[in-house]
């Protein structure tokens, strides 16, 4: 009877331990997808300094489609900043099939069902494949 009772409580103690894990990640995942969203409206609006908030600057890693990577913000700078300047207006900028696992409460990875390309960007509290 004692090693019933044991069992029933285990199995209760790792039920609740896997509903707040889920509900961490539900938060997690949210917190992901609207991070991303700002991200996509600062390049909507081609604004630099907004889009440059994402990113953690001291611990920026970023992989380029071409395969080669960027190991500071200073990388990357120059190819935004001319990119956003060099462009009239951004008519459509949509993504579809996004999809966001997390690892961790410091990792996720955010990225399409059809990862074709992908870029890892660090943002102030979450590494983030896309």
């Amino acid at each position: 009877m004692l090693k019933l009772k044991f069992i029933i409580s285990l199995c209760a103690l790792l039920f609740s331990l896997l509903t707040h894990a889920n509900s961490d990640n539900t938060e997690i995942k949210k917190e992901v997808l609207a991070s991303f969203q700002s991200l996509v409206q600062a390049s909507k609006d081609l604004d630099a300094t907004h889009y440059f908030e994402h990113f953690n600057t001291h611990k920026f890693v970023g992989l380029n489609s071409d395969g080669t990577n960027w190991n500071s913000i200073e990388d990357l700078s120059p190819i935004i900043n001319n990119g956003f300047s060099s462009i009239k207006e951004v008519t459509l900028l949509k993504f579809t099939n996004v999809k966001i696992s997390v690892i961790d409460q410091n990792t996720a990875i955010l990225g399409r069902v059809d990862l074709s390309r992908s870029n890892f960007v660090q943002s102030k509290r979450f590494l983030i494949a896309a």
